[in-house]
């Protein structure tokens, strides 16, 4: 068996993570259409579909970027397919354009978003809470609190999703991505379906009004709106709300709570002893916010902490219904520091808050963990994040700062993007001086040199990331005359969410072959009349072409090509191929520490004792660029 998400044993108890819950979830439901741009933490959901998609009859897919991804799961449903996008938190943003028109049309089946917040930014460069995403966009939002409610979730939002007919958005954080729980398995009902095309936009305004501007937007809008007055009602029936009703005490106290904080909060009233005692309203469906049951669970009480990851959204919410139902109610939560506002909740970040409402002790770390943590303290060498050993992408970087000291050119400007050549950010290398999100390195650069700043200006941008949202950029530059110079990062895959494959690579998401299409014939089709490609081990004929960019007299593209280190260590492992790994002449290295200050490799370090440098060969993949740093010849392979 591929995975074991495939297996047809209803009742059975399996460990999965959340992600893999929900690819579960897709196949318990139906889901004939699945659609995604890699990014953490939710990769796992299309990784784990792709294993086990042929077997039953779906489509799988990593698009060029989530809003294609959304659009391919749209016209999946158009054509009477259970359909649905995944993607992390900010990828959601791709989508907004496409997800305002789509709550004005109508679909046969179902449309689901999977939004997965990153609380803390553990791979992300912000926090985002996506229920503001769908309060603007006008779509149920549900909030999952544990890897079983994922995958029954799905189950469900494809249900309200039909009813109603309306995206659904499920609303996953990092924890529970990333956690493995308990999960029950249910039937695997998979029926193809015959794709027949249906939009109630098409067949009510266009067919039926012959027209769709301004008479009919406000018709559109008021239907959208009638249909989340039923969501609550939906909702009750799918139980996606559950109230512990608490007494004696506490009776007058309340919390509300949704997602992952729940199972902080069952845990506190379990090691606490409080079961019984204390009121707790949860939330497994947000948008639109369920006035009537909040307004029944805050009736009779004095005090209510509300306990959420993200942004107060329900306790903003609550705020608004207390004014009317309980104006008297004392309102607890992250706007009265209760709760930090930012990052990511933990069971002691609870206990605190609780135990602070309900006038009890919080309690302390235990006298183990305090331990554990002291040792392994003193064990740790500190590290800035940093690239793989022999990642090639530190070896471009090492180039083009060489050129740029060597055309006396010291001062430069170079914005960079998202993926694993961010790093290049950061010490040593210290390449770029920027970054922003997906793209927007070539479109900020352009901006840069329109500015007249008068300094050499570079944008870095990774394979997946250029067939991404590179391109229009790109071509940017070459209508409106920007001088810029763009470094290509390709290392044949989408490195930093698992190496998954790009329209660069030849292969789809469940492993078929297919046409590359080549990041040079795309630059050369958007006007860039120069174009090199080299491999960045290749330090030499890395730094001729760099100069040749740089000195060329209008927009140009040096592609940096070798594949992720990463990918090529596995490969080898496979094939049993033998690397051969460097070392250090100890007789010739005089300890000047070039290879450590100017290039970094982690795979380097300097034994104080003797003041020589060494290689780790545990880490060494044998690339050889330090030999090429190393002004002493101490570096051999």
């Amino acid at each position: 068996m591929k995975h074991v998400i495939a297996k047809d044993s209803p009742g059975e108890k399996v460990l999965l993570l959340g992600n893999e819950a929900i690819a579960r979830g897709a196949l318990e439901s139906n889901i004939e259409i699945a659609a995604s741009y890699p990014g953490t933490p939710a990769s796992e959901i299309i990784d784990t579909l792709a294993l086990i998609a042929e077997d039953f009859g779906i489509h799988v897919e990593w698009s060029t970027n989530e809003k294609v991804a959304f659009e391919v799961a749209i016209g999946g449903a158009l054509c009477g397919k259970r359909s649905m996008a995944s993607m992390k938190h900010i990828g959601a943003n791709w989508i907004v354009d496409s997800l305002m028109h789509a709550v004005y049309h109508g679909f046969n089946s179902a449309l689901l978003i999977i939004s997965a917040d990153d609380p803390s930014g553990h791979s992300s460069a912000n926090e985002q809470d996506n229920r503001y995403l769908a309060n603007m966009a006008e779509i149920p939002v549900l909030e999952p609190s544990n890897a079983q409610e994922a995958k029954d979730f799905v189950k469900i939002g494809v249900e309200i999703s039909e009813e109603v007919r309306l995206p659904v958005m499920i609303r996953m954080v990092t924890r529970i991505c990333h956690s493995k729980g308990v999960v029950i398995l249910g039937n695997l009902n998979r029926i193809s379906k015959t794709p027949k095309f249906y939009d109630d936009y098409y067949k009510d305004f266009v067919l039926n009004d012959n027209i769709v501007g301004p008479r009919a937007v406000p018709k559109m809008h008021e239907i959208l709106h009638k249909k989340l007055e039923k969501i609550e009602e939906i909702a009750k029936r799918f139980q996606l709300f559950k109230e512990e009703n608490g007494g004696g005490y506490y009776e007058d106290i309340g919390i509300i709570s949704s997602s992952v904080a729940v199972s902080y909060i069952l845990d506190y009233i379990k090691h606490r002893e409080l079961n019984g005692k204390i009121k707790l309203l949860k939330l497994g469906l947000t948008h639109p916010f369920p006035k009537n049951i909040v307004s029944k669970f805050i009736k009779d009480l004095k005090k209510v902490l509300v306990i959420e990851e993200g942004e107060p959204f329900i306790e903003n919410n609550l705020k608004i219904i207390a004014k009317e139902e309980n104006p008297k109610l004392e309102i607890l939560g992250k706007l009265t520091h209760h709760l930090p506002r930012e990052g990511e909740l933990n069971y002691s970040i609870i206990d605190n808050a609780i135990s602070k409402v309900l006038n009890l002790e919080p309690e302390a770390p235990p006298r183990e963990k305090l331990i554990f943590l002291e040792k392994v303290s003193k064990i740790l060498t500190p590290r800035t994040l940093t690239m793989c050993a022999g990642c090639p992408h530190r070896a471009a970087y090492y180039a083009a700062k060489k050129v740029l000291r060597l055309l006396k050119k010291p001062e430069y400007i170079a914005i960079g993007d998202i993926g694993c050549y961010t790093l290049g950010m950061y010490s040593p290398l210290r390449f770029m001086q920027d970054v922003f999100g997906m793209g927007g390195s070539i479109g900020i650069a352009n901006g840069v040199f329109q500015s007249k700043i008068g300094v050499p200006v570079i944008a870095t941008i990774g394979d997946s990331t250029f067939y991404h949202a590179g391109i229009p950029a790109l071509i940017n530059a070459t209508f409106n005359k920007a001088n810029i110079k763009v470094m290509i990062l390709d290392n044949f895959v989408t490195g930093m969410t698992g190496y998954q494959p790009h329209p660069g690579t030849g292969k789809t998401a469940m492993g078929l072959e297919t046409k590359k299409v080549k990041i040079e014939e795309i630059c050369k089709a958007c006007g860039i009349d120069m174009i090199k490609i080299v491999d960045p081990y290749d330090q030499e004929s890395s730094i001729e072409a760099m100069k040749e960019i740089l000195n060329f007299p209008g927009p140009a593209v040096i592609i940096f090509r070798r594949i992720c280190a990463q990918v090529r260590l596995r490969m080898a492992r496979i094939s049993g191929e033998k690397i051969v790994k460097c070392f250090i002449d100890k007789e010739k290295c005089n300890g000047c520490k070039t290879c450590i200050i100017n290039f970094g490799c982690p795979a380097i370090g300097f034994d104080l004792k003797n003041k020589k440098a060494f290689i780790d060969v545990n880490s060494c993949v044998g690339c050889g660029v330090c030999i090429y740093v190393c002004p002493n010849n101490a570096i051999l392979r």
